[in-house]
């Protein structure tokens, strides 16, 4: 059982602390508010355990209403991202009614034991499973996500989650992109889901078209593994396979998803090259544009919504700007 206890701060009230990370007996605020060793949680899952920065603990019973998980970009700093979302949320107001949490998928370098899952620098941002354990399991990056989601569903331990953010900045924006096709009507099991991909430079193409440098549309002929997942719904991740091709296409175009992208965002430095990756353009600007007239083009009626900000280049500070946040109340 969590222990609890009431403190006097320099806030009006008093608050309610205990210790998010469930595992010593080491007291934290509550909720927990930054990225120290309190604040990190973990689940065991296929044998293997997945780690990820909780401002409330998974499997505590809580009052609270909402939840955002923020994914990372290539760098897998998930204690900044934690950060940087607990900021926001506390400048609403809104830290001790909406879930923060912040996944931490790593590489071999990164494990703390042996039995962290990890991936290699770019497979877990795919869905792709990661290495195998030594009893000779995997888990998709995807199906981690999943886990997460079931905690959060389960009414037993969070009876008042309804809505649940599912956000990523670059990497972590692809992540929550390809993901987005996994689910049905925006929602898992009790939740409602928002899916925000923030300056993106990789997208998934339902179809085997694409947009030319005229804006037309067509089938490829030079460039042999363009339709392959992630670029794809062909020669899918094993995740992904067991949804199938045209249901992780349904879903893809069924699902509400909103890309955010910054009108500076025109560096050409760290985007990857290969000719499945270029049609949309040479920086995440371009490609964000592309790639809604392409949807608008090849899937009429889709609900993938693009905005643009304002003088804002590839950074996560895309966040903190008030067009996000004025995205953030409407959900929360």
């Amino acid at each position: 059982m969590l222990g609890y206890l009431f403190i006097g701060t320099s806030c009006k009230d008093s608050i309610q602390i205990t210790d998010v990370s469930g595992v010593h007996n080491t007291l934290v605020e509550y909720p927990c508010l930054s990225s120290t060793n309190d604040c990190t949680n973990s689940f065991e899952i296929k044998g293997g355990t997945f780690n990820f920065f909780s401002s409330f603990h998974i499997d505590s019973s809580s009052q609270i209403n909402s939840a955002v998980i923020t994914v990372h970009g290539h760098t897998r700093n998930a204690d900044e991202y934690f950060d940087r979302m607990i900021s926001i949320i506390s400048s609403q107001e809104l830290e001790e009614d909406v879930l923060v949490i912040s996944p931490h998928f790593i590489n071999l370098n990164e494990q703390s034991s042996n039995s962290d899952w990890y991936w290699n620098s770019t497979s877990w941002k795919w869905g792709m499973d990661s290495y195998m354990s030594a009893s000779g399991n995997s888990a998709s990056s995807f199906e981690l996500m999943d886990s997460l989601l079931s905690r959060l569903s389960d009414k037993n331990l969070f009876p008042l989650i309804t809505n649940v953010l599912i956000t990523g900045h670059s990497s972590g924006a692809a992540f929550v992109h390809m993901y987005s096709a996994t689910k049905e009507n925006n929602t898992y099991d009790h939740l409602n889901l928002h899916f925000s991909v923030v300056n993106n430079q990789y997208f998934l193409h339902p179809d085997s078209t694409r947009r030319r440098e005229n804006g037309m549309l067509s089938v490829i002929e030079d460039c042999i593994f363009y339709d392959d997942w992630p670029y794809g719904l062909n020669a899918l991740s094993p995740y992904m396979e067991k949804e199938g091709k045209e249901k992780a296409r349904n879903n893809f175009l069924s699902n509400k998803v909103d890309y955010f992208i910054g009108e500076l965002d025109t560096e050409t430095s760290g985007i990857t090259l290969g000719c499945q990756y270029e049609f949309l353009g040479d920086n995440r600007y371009e490609k964000n544009s592309n790639y809604k007239s392409y949807l608008d083009a090849a899937h009429p009626g889709n609900k993938h919504f693009f905005t643009t900000l304002p003088n804002i280049g590839h950074t996560t500070n895309t966040y903190n700007s008030s067009i996000f946040i004025q995205y953030l109340e409407s959900i929360f």
